[in-house]
């Protein structure tokens, strides 16, 4: 990794796909309201929309602002290990282009820069709407879900990557991003490497607004999008060893958005059935 800046305490990470007016939102978002000694490396997959050039027409002399620029579409892990391999801040922040940050991430970005321990922070996030969204799951394994039921102490969470920071250290000691995902999973399987690792995690009280599947939605149908998402899910325990699992924890899940989020059923288990036919590599 590039030596750490001492004038940089913070490098926020934008991974950018054809995202739109929504990455120039995210950026204006970030210097209105942030103070200074941060940078932003933002790693683009080949885009082939107009989002790169809004960005260098509203921000044209703006050193913070680093853009590599890639020649295919690498992926969501892929591209943010590239790019931290650029950063020079102590903490990485990982973003996503279609969230907007207040200025309350201020005084989060103080209390971790004033905390010792080797934490990954991850900030709350909130609809369009102002409402709370669903961050925070299960990490999917029988293990676990039997520590739901006798070891509530014990169980082990895993939250969207939209937004979290982890020191270069820790990043490092994890061996960044898992590139066994194009899209999706990448974030449980983070989120479970830092489980095994005993790597603690802490929320922040900062809500931000994420404009949730602010790109995919404008390339997949719902239906495209849920089996690359089952698939992932699906390579997450085959990669851990214990494939079988994916067979008996998906049910459970099934079970829970039954009751949950009935509108989503019938296509979920659509999607379990599918996948279950579809070998992963």
């Amino acid at each position: 990794m590039t030596n750490q800046n001492p004038e940089i305490l913070f490098s926020i990470i934008i991974v950018n796909y054809n995202s739109g007016s929504l990455l120039k939102d995210c950026l204006t978002s970030i210097i209105d309201n942030l103070d200074e000694g941060y940078e932003i490396i933002i790693y683009d997959n080949a885009s082939s929309d107009d989002s790169l050039r809004m960005v260098k027409t509203a921000f044209p002399a703006d050193s913070r602002i680093r853009i590599l620029e890639g020649n295919e579409n690498l992926g969501f892990a892929k591209a943010n290990n590239r790019a931290a391999g650029f950063a020079t801040g102590k903490y990485l922040h990982f973003l996503n282009p279609d969230i907007v940050v207040n200025t309350n991430l201020v005084a989060d970005y103080n209390l971790i820069a004033g905390d010792q321990s080797e934490s990954v922070y991850v900030t709350s996030l909130t609809d369009e709407d102002g409402e709370p969204m669903k961050n925070r799951h299960i990490i999917p394994t029988l293990g676990n879900y039997f520590n739901c039921i006798f070891h509530k102490g014990k169980v082990a969470y895993w939250n969207i990557g939209a937004s979290l920071i982890i020191s270069r250290d820790s990043f490092h000691l994890i061996c960044g991003w898992s590139e066994d995902y194009f899209l999706y999973a990448e974030d449980l399987d983070l989120f479970y490497t830092l489980y095994r690792n005993h790597i603690p995690v802490r929320y922040l009280d900062t809500k931000l607004l994420h404009i949730g599947k602010g790109t995919t939605r404008q390339f997949w149908t719902k239906s495209q999008r849920a089996l690359t998402v089952e698939l992932s899910f699906k390579k997450f325990y085959r990669k851990h060893g214990f494939p079988m699992e994916y067979y008996a924890t998906r049910p459970i899940l099934l079970v829970y958005v039954l009751f949950h989020e009935p509108a989503e059923f019938f296509l979920q288990v659509k999607t379990f059935i599918r996948a279950s036919f579809i070998r992963t590599r």
